[in-house]
């Protein structure tokens, strides 16, 4: 409890996991650091995601930051000493900004990180909802695995919730939107999956954040693309900084003759650089 050795808290994308390849990749380079400015890694895996079972009829989603809550108060109270740095890819980054918008200058993180944010949900889901190679081959079929492996292993829970979830449809969902639909719509009264995308969004916390937040994004993120970011708000917000490089993709921005993910030096001099 006495250890002083800074605390990163991470969410992952969407369907991610502590698996994924750049979360471990991360984590080993946090670690990694000359001594006194190593940091410890925790991940939450999202309720029901990664083979985590569900045990309530829960399931995570866009809006919700309350688990994301409950662990930094836990964390905060079983090391004391030890600053917590908050930090989202994708989905993950939409709910740290959230989170980090809610608490405002009250926010027991002394920093937050961001990678690929989809600060806009109704124009990320817009997006993705559009006839596209990236989107029809790649992304809508990765998710939409996700969501049915999701709805098969915990279907007892979710078909005896008094929610009345539609469980034929959900273990054959194609898309993001029918999962949105069938789900989220549904526990949180929106008339429809759009309607929940708009509220979702942490473009309008943005503001409110009053500990430093670097948010990295690229140019030519297919997922949450530039245009949508929202860049007077970054210029107005002294405790906000953005960096966009012109290449990357979603998550991806490799670098050099052995490739190497490029965000992660970054990540850990602009952690290592507050906290020192």
């Amino acid at each position: 409890m006495s250890d002083p050795t800074p605390i990163v808290v991470i969410m992952t994308g969407i369907g991610g996991s502590s698996y994924e390849y750049h979360i471990r990749c991360l984590a080993m380079t946090l670690a990694n650091q000359p001594s006194g400015q190593e940091s410890r890694v925790v991940v939450m895996n999202y309720r029901g995601a990664s083979k985590t079972p569900l045990t309530t009829d829960k399931m995570y989603n866009a809006q919700d930051t309350s688990d994301y809550r409950d662990i930094v108060q836990k964390l905060k109270q079983s090391y004391p000493r030890a600053p917590l740095v908050g930090l989202g890819f994708s989905l993950g980054g939409n709910l740290l900004t959230r989170y980090m918008g809610e608490e405002g200058s009250s926010s027991p993180l002394a920093a937050g990180v961001t990678i690929c944010c989809p600060f806009d949900m109704l124009a990320f889901a817009l997006n993705i909802h559009r006839n596209a190679a990236f989107n029809d081959n790649v992304f809508q079929p990765t998710v939409a695995s996700a969501f049915r492996r999701l709805a098969s292993r915990n279907y007892n829970v979710l078909k005896a919730s008094p929610i009345g979830y539609d469980m034929d449809s959900l273990v054959n969902v194609k898309n993001l939107f029918e999962f949105d639909s069938l789900t989220h719509t549904k526990t949180l009264n929106y008339k429809d999956c759009w309607e929940y995308y708009q509220n979702s969004s942490s473009v309008g916390l943005l503001g409110s954040i009053k500990t430093p937040y670097l948010a990295i994004s690229t140019a030519d993120d297919p997922v949450t693309r530039a245009e949508s970011i929202p860049f007077h708000q970054f210029r107005d917000n002294p405790y906000t900084a953005l960096a966009l490089t012109k290449y990357g993709g979603h998550l991806g921005a490799f670098s050099g003759e052995e490739p190497k993910i490029w965000y992660l030096d970054p990540v850990a001099e602009f952690i290592n650089g507050l906290l020192s």
